[in-house]
């Protein structure tokens, strides 16, 4: 058993997927020979020389009469919450094995901010040891880098289908005359994505792909509920779209405020029918779980806040129109913004209400779910 450990981390398991190792691997002979078939199988991975340095490191503790151990470990090729539950799962497995305390964490350098918290959250960090490659001029140049980008597999996995369908829209629009709104269309996928990717919410759009594959081939009823949203979202912007070219804005004070209003009218148009497609995979969830007797809380919540909040935002619209006097008088929009907020409120505390009924129910229907909780 040894106190500090040179802990080698590969979240995208390329030694797994390219070189066929399972992790954790654990002592100096079996990293050693696991960096071997990695070098035989992609000599230009950078895991390599990560995988190399901890064994430097080890060699050199040990040269110092330093007690540590090696140990290399992985997370999976779907780099994320499942690659980062493997590492979590894995560090605590060689914790078990070597009985460590402190590590020294060795990586690739690519994806420390994302590694370092797992392993702290278990380890006492000693150090961490980016390893980047120098390369040669030639290895440098914009060729070797664009065909070493296109031989990632997430690179293409993340881009690739992407851009093939762009590129295939924009020659289609091309062959009948539609070029500008595809481009404009193309530009809006580019920013959707960026936006995804900027909030790091890629990983919720995954999920939600992932949900609707797998409710396609269990046969629940959530994919058609899906398909419901879909059309609902895309009558709802049709909608605001129609109402909003239709809109008169009168008044030199107001037309300053044009962009706003039409935004307004947008929003009032289709709110609801965002709404429904919100609520509609909900619904199409509550009612697969009661058909499979599961618990059903915090889905009850969820629906009565998305009406809620559409009630809220509904009132609001109205009244922004109502003192720019589009629709009504200034007055009656106070009233309606008024009654909005408790009307949102009285929604909210009902969905609470039934979801707090709705625990209750189930645990006394389910007393053998109260003993494992407890």
């Amino acid at each position: 058993m040894s106190e500090l450990l040179i802990l080698c981390v590969d979240r995208d398991n390329d030694v797994g997927e390219k070189a066929n190792i399972e992790t954790p691997v654990v002592g100096r002979d079996a990293v050693f020979d696991a960096a071997v078939r990695l070098a035989f199988a992609d000599p230009e991975d950078s895991d390599l020389n990560a995988m190399f340095e901890s064994l430097r490191i080890y060699n050199e503790m040990r040269r110092r009469h330093q007690d540590a151990e090696i140990a290399l470990i992985a997370g999976d090729i779907n780099v994320g919450i499942i690659s980062d539950m493997k590492i979590a799962e894995q560090t605590d497995q060689v914790m078990g094995i070597t009985g460590a305390k402190k590590v020294i964490l060795v990586t690739d350098g690519t994806e420390d901010e994302e590694i370092v918290p797992i392993i702290q959250s278990r380890m006492t960090i000693d150090a961490v040891r980016r390893v980047i490659v120098k390369q040669s001029k030639p290895l440098e140049s914009g060729f070797y880098m664009i065909r070493r980008l296109f031989e990632e597999k997430r690179f293409i996995r993340s881009f690739m289908p992407l851009m093939g369908l762009m590129m295939l829209a924009f020659s289609i629009s091309i062959f009948f005359g539609y070029s500008e709104l595809i481009i404009g269309g193309i530009i809006g996928i580019i920013g959707f994505y960026m936006l995804l990717k900027g909030l790091g919410l890629e990983q919720v759009a995954i999920d939600l792909i992932h949900s609707l594959k797998t409710s396609l081939y269990s046969g629940k009823l959530t994919f058609i509920t899906y398909i419901c949203a879909a059309i609902l979202l895309i009558a709802g912007t049709f909608q605001g779209a129609l109402a909003s070219s239709e809109i008169q804005i009168s008044g030199v004070l107001f037309k300053e405020f044009e962009n706003i209003i039409l935004i307004t009218v947008f929003v009032k148009s289709a709110l609801w029918w965002y709404v429904c497609a919100c609520i509609a995979p909900l619904i199409g969830k509550i009612i697969n779980m009661m058909l499979e007797g599961e618990q059903i809380v915090r889905q009850w919540t969820v629906l009565f806040s998305t009406v809620a909040s559409g009630i809220l935002i509904y009132g609001g619209s109205e009244c922004l129109l109502a003192i720019s006097g589009v629709e009504g008088n200034p007055w009656a929009g106070y009233q309606m913004l008024f009654f909005s907020i408790i009307s949102a409120i009285i929604l909210y505390l009902i969905g609470v209400r039934i979801a707090e009924y709705a625990r209750t129910l189930y645990e006394r229907n389910n007393p053998q779910h109260n003993k494992e909780r407890g």
